[in-house]
């Protein structure tokens, strides 16, 4: 099957003859599932080199403990490198006799000298430490070496995320003083105001800036920017990857003016991080003229799409994922089935699927795809949104219908990692919708808290992880939760009020723990703000009285007492399992707090929940069991047939 990331979701279900809803019931399969498992042992025996003499000698390390650089490169030269090689020799795998590398002599020297520069005495570098002499079948079992070359490169991420010195060699070179004038200027972050409304600044003319669009555009169109690989490598390396651009000599005692291009002759040093948001901010603050030439328009896109960075570009009650999945499709790719990995290394997921099954049934790969993001709980807005998919490509699909109302609490730096949390667990594609596990929620009673009084309550001996002014916040509502009759719920927040206080300078024993702390302070916030609260009781689809176990902040108009029109809650909690000593179960912590719509039970008895928005709350569902749920798909995908 060849690469369908171009195919509508229309002609996806003409070519293969089916409609979508049953090609990603059918690829999500359990055949077709495997656990995404890392190897540990090829981390922990590392294979890396060091140079004696114009020899590169094997040394065997382990990553998590030795300083190592972690070369990024693409295998084919660009148009500005000699593709000559042979200069350096490679010890065998298994004797001690060498012959030339293939890697080209340029690529080898930069890296070589960059070690020099850092005092880094070994090299990780793919062509030469994973083994590359293998059968030309994907999955093949039958050979010790294919499975060695699968496992490794399945594991191949980790190398660069534990590597302290992780370097991309950039071909296309700095030219002359202008240039690196001009890209000082773009890295320094003098040309644009702002932290997100960003500007260009008062000094910058609009003819500069398109100077130094140029140049940027130029950069990224370095082979090594079009490799869905070296994306990888780049992502997974986050705030340590250093990019090199060679420059002429003569313009050595230029750079040495200028603090960030670092010291090394012959190259600009830069953090990947630092190139990535400055690009950003540039490239974002051209988008707001009014009148950007045509030409100028595609490169603004052409440089985010490269080079763009996450947090300037993506809401922060947004996933990555879609603009993850977008860059990685961008990208060249020489087996499109790779891409299954790719993005669950980038995503983390914990399941992946068998590109080699999938591809011998002949099924999609862009489908493939899509089905692995919604295993591994990504949310979609399944409300009553009536627009049309027809046409739309997967990754398409996937930018328009995925959950987009995640709200991170109010003190979280980092909204874009809260949201990568937000999964669903235990899932399942079923002709119904996406199945999962959790608690529902039966919401009652709204709790104005404008209406605490606005002396607090004395706490004797203020101690623990919460602030004096939050534990006498939630100490208030324990008052007002106990004065109206909800014993339960109160004496559970009592009970945790006493356990952070005598937990008060240890470190967080687990997940559930920090995240209960976490939504603690928002609570506290949300009183200190005024704002109303709703309870919740578990909903077992009995007629039985339940008590409340479940405090959420809403939004919604209501007086204090009052009982809104039903509505209902779903939650998911899930610690991320850890692996064991011989494989890394490429998991995270996974956390759902979601408003749903029609909490109705059908047939078998499962609720059938459509997504409203996300709540933050404080629930306590220690000994109820978690039931199974389905969020049936949005109908735009529903109807889409051959």
């Amino acid at each position: 099957m060849g690469d369908d990331k171009d195919g509508s979701l229309l002609q996806l279900s003409q070519q293969h003859r089916a409609s979508i809803v049953s090609q990603l019931v059918n690829i999500s399969s359990e055949g077709n599932q495997k656990e995404h498992t890392k190897f540990l042992a090829f981390v922990k025996r590392l294979q890396c080199l060091h140079l004696v003499g114009s020899e590169l000698r094997r040394q065997t390390i382990n990553a998590y403990e030795g300083r190592y650089v972690a070369l990024s490169y693409t295998w084919n030269p660009s148009k500005y490198e000699s593709p000559e090689f042979g200069s350096y020799a490679v010890e065998n795998w298994d004797d001690e006799f060498t012959n030339p590398s293939p890697v080209r002599n340029c690529a080898l020297d930069r890296v070589l000298q960059y070690m020099r520069y850092t005092e880094i005495r070994l090299l990780w570098i793919d062509r030469h430490c994973i083994r590359q002499e293998t059968c030309d079948i994907d999955d093949c079992a039958r050979h010790s070496r294919c499975i060695e070359k699968r496992d490794a490169i399945q594991a191949m991420d980790l190398v660069y995320q534990l590597s302290e010195h992780p370097v991309a060699l950039l071909g296309r070179p700095v030219k002359n003083g202008a240039e690196l004038h001009l890209l000082n200027q773009v890295l320094s972050g003098n040309l644009v105001h702002g932290d997100r409304e960003f500007r260009l600044s008062t000094a910058t003319n609009v003819h500069l800036a398109r100077k130094a669009l140029l140049i940027l555009s130029e950069i990224i169109q370095d082979s090594w920017w079009c490799r869905a690989w070296t994306f990888q490598e780049n992502y997974r390396a986050g705030t340590k990857m250093q990019l090199l651009i060679r420059h002429d000599l003569s313009l050595e005692p230029q750079k040495r003016r200028y603090s960030v291009f670092g010291e090394i002759p012959g190259e600009l040093c830069i953090p990947s991080i630092t190139f990535s948001t400055q690009a950003t901010r540039l490239c974002l603050a051209l988008r707001r003229l009014a009148e950007l030439p045509r030409l100028d328009t595609k490169r603004v896109e052409g440089v985010l799409r490269a080079a763009g960075r996450y947090k300037l570009m993506v809401h922060g009650s947004s996933p990555m994922t879609p603009i993850v999945i977008a860059d990685i499709e961008a990208r060249g790719l020489s087996k499109p089935w790779d891409r299954l990995a790719i993005v669950a290394n980038c995503c983390q997921y914990s399941l992946r699927l068998d590109g080699g099954a999938l591809s011998r049934r002949g099924r999609s790969p862009s489908l493939s795809v899509l089905a692995m993001c919604l295993l591994n709980g990504e949310i979609l807005d399944n409300s009553n949104n009536m627009a049309t998919a027809n046409k739309l490509k997967t990754s398409e699909f996937l930018d328009r219908f995925i959950f987009r109302g995640f709200r991170a609490p109010e003190d979280d730096t980092r909204q874009l990692t809260f949201n990568k949390g937000c999964r669903l667990t235990n899932v399942e594609l079923t002709a119904a919708g996406i199945a999962t596990r959790g608690h529902l929620w039966k919401l009652g009673r709204v709790i104005n808290t404008a209406r605490f009084r606005r002396q607090l309550p004395w706490i004797d001996e203020p101690r623990g992880r919460l602030t004096l002014g939050e534990r006498k916040r939630l100490l208030q509502l324990v008052f007002c939760l106990s004065d109206s009759g909800y014993r339960l719920l109160a004496d559970r927040i009592d009970e945790y009020l006493a356990i952070d206080a005598v937990n008060a300078n240890e470190d967080y024993r687990s997940f559930t723990e920090m995240y209960l702390h976490r939504m603690a302070t928002e609570l506290a916030a949300a009183i200190c703000a005024g704002r109303q609260l709703r309870l919740g009781s578990i909903s077992d689809g009995s007629q039985r009285p339940a008590p409340y176990r479940a405090i959420f902040i809403w939004s919604d108009h209501a007086d204090d007492g009052s009982v809104p029109p039903a509505g209902f809650a779903f939650t998911s909690a899930w610690q991320r399992e850890v692996g064991s000593q011989k494989h890394d179960a490429n998991d995270i912590d996974r956390h759902v707090s979601l408003e749903v719509v029609n909490g109705t039970l059908k047939s078998r008895g499962v609720p059938q929940l459509r997504v409203r928005r996300w709540l933050l709350g404080m629930c306590f569902f220690d000994g109820c069991p978690r039931i199974e749920v389905t969020f049936p798909w949005p109908r735009a995908l529903e109807g889409i047939e051959p």
